[in-house]
């Protein structure tokens, strides 16, 4: 943290010694400005978001009639075993199952993230892994099974160990109401901000027109 803000401070002296154009000064300090301008209007939108009280009941009722979006998606717990050759790889499904699959993972695995090659036998949701494994694990039926493809991925082919899964279900309120208070706070932020906006560009017609008038009144 202290190399970064050293590193900061070294190009900041180094932007500020630079020589500019005319064009290029404008330029930056009109990207300052928007900066500054979102940055007061964000700070403002957020005022509003932290001083409204949002009401379970509300949650409630858009959870009633919003039920089918507040799911879980379906969660598998499985294993791979990765190898670079096509043809390795598909003669090691030939001779994979699921009682020998430890032991030729333990041979023939060619994962090098530690992370990976250690699993730790949970539930994972189905849209976290990799799509192409995904796709696989949706045109199989059973549980506890060898999944009958390869699976192709940048740089090798999977083996799938497919041990268990769990079809999706519907989030209770309590498991979804976070998700939905998120949902609420993001587009009252959003409103808020723009309504700064239209009461920014308001003010400015009312001044506009209380100018005129005066103008109109000395003449």
């Amino acid at each position: 943290m202290e190399d970064d803000k050293v590193l900061h401070n070294i190009l900041l002296k180094k932007a500020k010694e630079a020589e500019y154009s005319s064009f290029e000064i404008e330029q930056i300090n009109l990207q300052t400005e928007t900066l500054f301008i979102r940055y007061f209007l964000e700070r403002e939108a957020a005022k509003v978001v932290e001083g409204t009280k949002i009401e379970d009941e509300v949650l409630k009722k858009i959870y009633d009639e919003n039920k089918e979006f507040y799911t879980f998606p379906e969660k598998v717990k499985l294993d791979t075993i990765f190898v670079r050759e096509q043809d390795k790889a598909e003669k090691l499904l030939k001779e994979v199952t699921v009682e020998n699959f430890n032991e030729l993972k333990e041979k023939n695995d060619e994962k090098t993230d530690a992370a990976q090659k250690n699993v730790d036998d949970n539930f994972i949701f189905i849209t976290d892994i990799h799509p192409a494994i995904a796709e696989e694990i949706y045109n199989e039926d059973k549980k506890d099974v060898i999944l009958s493809n390869l699976v192709p991925v940048q740089e090798g082919f999977h083996i799938v160990y497919l041990k268990d899964k769990e079809d999706k279900k519907q989030a209770t309120f309590e498991e979804a109401k976070e998700t939905i208070l998120n949902d609420v706070k993001r587009n009252l932020f959003g409103q808020a901000y723009n309504q700064l906006i239209a009461d920014i560009a308001n003010e400015k017609v009312t001044l506009e027109t209380d100018e005129t008038k005066e103008e109109n009144q000395e003449k």
